[in-house]
């Protein structure tokens, strides 16, 4: 990424020299507080059970990449990007990779406008604003195909998929910041004095995702918190649904199952007995139910489904909640599917859960399987109760978390 950076900059310093008239000096000095203003304060991007930040910046500084040749565009995005993250206290290889990936594709979607943007057409030309519109591709595509580069690598995913998978998250934010910088080229090349009104918009962008992302955050926190009311309701099960979500993740990520299967499964792992929140406690604590309790315990997978059905959000995490308790052979419930009829996540899921009921302390057993004796029963019950594709995955993802695993149980098994 650095040798890209260098090798833009040492090309754009020999081809483009520059003059400085007093215009260009006062958009130089606005536009760079503005990178830094609003590097300050990102958009959150909710990411399944993770965030990532967008920046407004980005709109401003492909705009920078339109006004003004190569070797500025690149002095003046690299200084915004040191300014700002030095600012946020970003460690010193964060700020290295950001100055060299924001710098590289800033300064590369200059190049582009200067070879092939014709300043004797008006801006509003087919051809002109088509190069703008393919140079917006261009930055969007250069700023993050980098960055995921780098981080499909830390996770050992194949980049094509984990590009497309991420890419698909904030494509609605992208689509409201590249407009935008084409306003502001329209408006800086016509008629400066217009970006103050174009100011407001931008804020209202601005707090208009972060809404986004503060309600949805605030409906996931909801969930969570009713999620762990379920748990605690029961002393024996606190703690039950982080145990059970990171085995999921675990064995997700060991499928190399793509971002967005694995954030829909590990979420509805986090929401897998929500529907236990309507049954009643006497039910839920009585160490020997008669049958017409146990269909009672057992509708909770039905009313986990309805109350996460009515969140867009987690709509398909519903269905997974559904078939948690189905098994292999079609004996499970509530629809007695069988094989590969369940669904992938409810599979995964059904491990993590038996495996931490079987190994926690419970109301109705007096005796808890020990975390080795909990292995050899996933295995014992492969290809009646749990796919047996997935039980050998799940044994090695699972001594692999023990230790992470034993910390949130309780003091019996923490001694094993």
């Amino acid at each position: 990424m650095l040798l890209f950076f260098l090798f833009t900059l040492a090309y754009s310093v020999y081809k483009f020299k520059f003059i400085l008239t007093k215009n260009d000096i006062v958009f130089l000095i606005i536009l760079l507080a503005s990178i830094i203003f609003s590097d300050k304060y990102p958009v959150i991007i909710p990411i399944g059970t993770e965030v990532s930040e967008l920046s407004v910046s980005t709109a401003i500084t492909f705009t920078v990449a339109f006004l003004f040749n190569p070797t500025l565009t690149i002095i003046v995005v690299v200084l915004g990007t040191i300014i700002s993250d030095i600012i946020t206290k970003k460690k010193w290889y964060k700020i290295l990779f950001n100055t060299a990936n924001i710098g590289t594709a800033t300064g590369i979607t200059s190049l582009f406008f200067s070879k092939f943007y014709n300043p004797i057409l008006p801006f509003t030309s087919p051809q002109n604003l088509g190069v703008v519109i393919f140079g917006a591709a261009t930055h969007f595509f250069l700023e993050s195909f980098f960055l995921y580069l780098l981080l499909s690598f830390i996770v050992n995913r194949p980049l094509f998929s984990f590009y497309v998978e991420n890419i698909k998250f904030i494509a609605v934010e992208v689509l409201t910041l590249y407009p935008l910088g084409i306003v502001l080229m329209y408006f800086f090349k016509y008629n400066p004095l217009m970006n103050a009104f174009l100011l407001p918009s931008l804020i209202a962008v601005y707090y208009a995702l972060q809404r986004r992302y503060v309600i949805i955050q605030e409906t996931k926190n909801a969930l969570f918190a009713i999620a762990e009311v379920v748990d605690k309701k029961i002393p024996d099960t606190i703690d039950h649904t982080k145990r059970v979500a990171i085995i999921t993740e675990a064995i997700c990520n060991e499928l190399q199952l793509p971002l967005s299967q694995t954030n829909e499964i590990v979420l509805a792992a986090m929401l897998h007995d929500i529907g236990k929140i309507v049954i009643p406690d006497f039910i839920l604590k009585k160490s020997d139910p008669n049958d017409d309790e146990m269909e009672v315990i057992h509708l909770h997978v039905i009313e986990g489904e309805k109350i996460v059905s009515r969140l867009s959000l987690f709509r398909k995490g519903a269905v997974i909640i559904r078939h948690h308790h189905e098994k292999w052979d079609g004996t499970g419930y509530p629809d007695h599917l069988k094989g590969e009829e369940i669904p992938l996540g409810s599979r995964i899921i059904a491990i993590a859960d038996s495996f931490d009921a079987m190994t926690t302390q419970r109301y109705y057993r007096d005796r808890v399987k020990s975390f080795d004796e909990g292995l050899k029963e996933l295995k014992a019950c492969a290809g009646t109760q749990f796919d047996p594709n997935l039980v050998e995955i799940a044994i090695k993802v699972i001594s692999q978390k023990r230790e992470e695993l034993l910390k949130l149980m309780y003091p019996i098994l923490q001694s094993q």
